[in-house]
Formats: structure tokens, C-alpha cells, sequence
């Protein structure tokens, strides 16, 4: 199935005073990167949110954000543990000090060490927990939507392109056909208008073992024939279930080659022409891949 690596959600809630908001963005990755922000309050379930998020993506590279606007509520369910905090701050003046840093201690030179807080109230932390992830989830279910519907934009454009590849490889094993047997014909008459010439008599087996080489060296037969099986393949796999973008990949590698040694094998100029057209389509297919997971 085609999905895009690319999509935007985002969902936002309002529970009395308190406004939360999600957003999840994804574009293009080798491999799954996944970026987490979350409020200080949250900062503990950063990794559930990656465990969900990589079991949902194979590769992409997405970034969740959720924010928290308390407009004047009192988040009181987190506390800050005073003496740790100190702790905290005299271990980073120490090493400012040895650095010879002047720059005095700031709040957010603290706040990136989690075990300064603790929870005063479990269950109002799990309530709060609770209706984020729902606010995330919605986002991240926009996401996906947006993902799904732009993979379809990109299936249809791939499966119009692999049809022109199709039509021209068809077109390309009868022209080349014609022109084998043309080159054969030609070949058996200039042999034998040489020998009635130079009055010699020819081995008329080696000639057809000769004509039978120069066949089986510009038949493009099999590469048509391989190709053909490659797309057809190509189209199975972008309706499978699973993420197909490294499979298909591969096959745009395998038809890229046997197109290139049907033009090493024809020298027809008609051929020659398809060919290039076919290798357009193909890179414009190539290019469409980057975007799929």
C-alpha cells in the first residue's frame, strides 16, 4: 500500500482552564527518526509515545509536540524537590566554575533534570495523562489520514506511469521482431550474392548457426518479457497491506537494468527512443518513491 512519509495532524481540547494541543508532523527518512515534545509534567512517557509511534511507522522521520496552557489552573499534581534542586545547582556552578563560564545559573539550566519534580497526586496526574494521549492520539490519527490520502495522489500517478512503460515495452518486442528478422534476411542475402560473386559455396548449417547467434545477441525477448513481470509484480505489491517503498525501490532498480540492456542489444532508433522515454518515466517514478514509506 502507498502511503506518503509526508503529513501534518493536529488536534487541540479545552478541559475547563486548561487547553491541550498535539501536533505530529512526518517527512522524508531513510530510516524511522522520532522526535518527542512534551511538557515537563509528561517528560516520563516519552518513551511509550516513541513504542507507539514505531509500531504504527516503518521509516519516516516524525515529530510530535503536545503543549499544556494551565491559563491561570494550578497544575499542582507536579512538585519540585527542593533539595535536589540545590544539589543540582551547586554541581552546575561547580562546573561552570572550572570552565571558567561567568555566565550566571539559570532556570533552564535545571529544568532538563526530570528527577527534580515529583507528583504530589497520582490520579490527577493519570487524568491529566489520560486526556493527552486521546488529544494526541486524534492528532496523530489526522496524520495518518493525510498520509493515506496523499499515497493515493502518488499510487495513481506511479500506476499511469507504469502503463506507459507497459505500452512501450510491448511495442518495443514487435518492433524489435521485425527488425531481427529484417537483419537476418539481410545478412542470408548478402551471403549469398557474395559467394554467387566469388563462385564459392557456403556451409548453409554454419550460416544458420551464425544467423541463430546474431539473434540470440539482439533479442530483447527476454528483457521485455522480465520487465513486464517486474511491473506486473510492481502493481501487486503497492496494493499489499504492508509498507512497500524499500520493495518497490528495488524493482524500479531491475527494470532500470533491463531497459538499459535492451538498448546495449537494439540498434533500431525507434527503440532507442522508447527507451529514453521509458527511462524518464521511470526516474519521475523513482523521485515518487522518496516519498513513501
Amino acid at each position: 500500500m502507498i502511503i506518503s512519509m509526508t503529513g501534518y495532524g493536529r488536534a487541540s481540547a479545552q478541559s475547563g482552564k486548561l487547553k491541550m494541543t498535539a501536533e505530529v508532523r512526518g517527512i522524508n527518512s531513510k530510516y524511522l527518526e522520532i522526535s518527542v515534545k512534551l511538557p515537563q509534567l509528561f517528560a516520563e512517557r516519552e518513551q511509550e509515545l516513541r513504542q507507539f509511534i514505531s509500531g504504527k511507522m516503518s521509516r519516516g522521520k516524525v515529530s510530535v509536540s503536545f503543549s499544556l496552557d494551565g491559563n491561570g489552573e494550578d497544575l499542582s499534581t507536579l512538585k519540585i524537590k527542593p533539595e535536589i534542586v540545590r544539589r543540582y545547582a551547586r554541581l552546575i556552578r561547580s562546573v561552570m566554575k572550572e570552565a571558567g563560564i561567568k555566565e550566571k545559573l539559570k532556570a533552564e539550566h535545571l529544568l532538563n533534570f526530570t528527577d527534580l519534580f515529583k507528583r504530589e497526586d497520582q490520579k490527577s496526574y493519570e487524568k491529566y495523562w489520560n486526556k493527552a494521549m486521546v488529544i494526541i492520539m486524534k492528532a496523530f490519527n489526522n496524520f495518518q489520514m493525510m498520509r493515506l490520502r496523499e499515497g493515493r495522489v502518488l499510487q495513481k500517478d506511479i500506476l499511469k506511469r507504469l502503463s506507459y512503460i507497459d505500452s512501450k515495452l510491448k511495442k518495443t518486442e514487435l518492433i524489435s521482431k521485425r527488425s531481427l528478422q529484417d537483419t537476418k534476411n539481410n545478412i542470408a542475402s548478402k551471403v549469398s550474392k557474395l559467394t554467387e560473386e566469388l563462385g564459392i559455396s557456403v556451409d548453409k548449417g554454419r550460416l544458420e548457426y551464425e544467423l541463430v547467434m546474431i539473434s540470440d545477441r539482439l533479442d530483447v525477448t527476454e528483457e521485455v518479457t522480465r520487465t513486464l513481470s517486474h511491473l506486473d509484480y510492481f502493481r501487486k505489491s503497492i496494493k499489499s497491506k504492508e509498507p512497500s517503498g524499500r520493495k518497490l525501490n528495488f524493482l524500479v532498480q531491475e527494470i532500470n537494468r533491463e531497459i538499459n540492456t535492451i538498448a546495449s542489444k537494439s540498434s533500431n532508433s525507434k527503440i532507442s527512443q522508447f527507451v529514453v522515454e521509458m527511462k524518464e518515466e521511470l526516474e519521475k517514478i523513482k523521485e515518487q518513491l522518496q516519498n513513501i514509506e
